[in-house]
């Protein structure tokens, strides 16, 4: 998938994906690594092997490309605060 046909924009992006999973994939835009993201966030590189197969799944990116055309969005995108409403 390339960014021309990436489908999903950044609100959509936003909406679809949990807010941990929004944590790591703007970490992951501002090009840190995964031993980096797991310790700023308090997670083993497990989780973040998890967080990232979501991130994966729930944008359907099958290529490297597909990651990039994700990433893209949100490389200078400054500061996006993750808050979304948590069902009790």
């Amino acid at each position: 998938m390339t960014i021309v046909r990436f489908r999903e924009t950044r609100k959509s992006i936003i909406e679809i994906l949990s807010n941990r999973e929004m944590e790591v994939l703007l970490r992951l835009a501002k090009g840190e690594s995964r031993k980096s993201i797991s310790e700023q966030l308090g997670i083993s590189v497990l989780t973040y092997d998890e967080h990232r197969k979501n991130i994966k799944q729930k944008l359907r990116l099958r290529t490297q490309a597909d990651w990039a055309s994700a990433i893209v969005l949100f490389r200078n995108s400054g500061s996006i605060t993750v808050n979304k409403e948590i069902d009790k």
